[in-house]
């Protein structure tokens, strides 16, 4: 489980201490954790997945995905991720652009794109 946490704490750009910070969770535990001192407890997962619910509660706990299949790579298909492309942010601004018949459609921008390799490395790219 120290892996899958490790991976959420890299793929939301945080440190250590400050994912502990936006779980409410006590600095020095959230070392004894990632030491192997000390296993994560019901209320360090509960406070995760409360903090964090795009995480499938079972790929947190066991590495399977909702599908029962197990997770041994990052594949985008089965990562939880935060939301679905074609969800909108309240504050996302959309280009309006027209296709080949001259219909009006809208444009999301991108705001970054993350590129997950099976050793579990990634890399972040923002457009900007």
């Amino acid at each position: 489980m120290i892996d899958r946490i490790l991976s959420v704490i890299k793929l939301k750009n945080l440190s250590p201490s400050q994912f502990a910070d936006e779980i409410g969770f006590q600095r020095s535990g959230m070392s004894h954790l990632l030491s192997g001192r000390n296993k994560p407890s019901l209320e360090f997962i509960l406070k995760v997945l409360k903090r964090f619910p795009e995480i499938d509660p079972g790929w947190l706990l066991l590495g399977k995905s909702k599908t029962d299949t197990e997770v041994t790579n990052f594949e985008i298909s089965s990562f939880p991720v935060e939301k679905s492309i074609n969800e909108k942010r309240p504050d996302e601004k959309n280009k309006s652009i027209k296709d080949s018949e001259g219909q009006e459609k809208t444009e999301s921008s991108i705001e970054k794109i993350v590129i997950l390799y099976r050793d579990r490395s990634f890399k972040d790219y923002n457009p900007e």
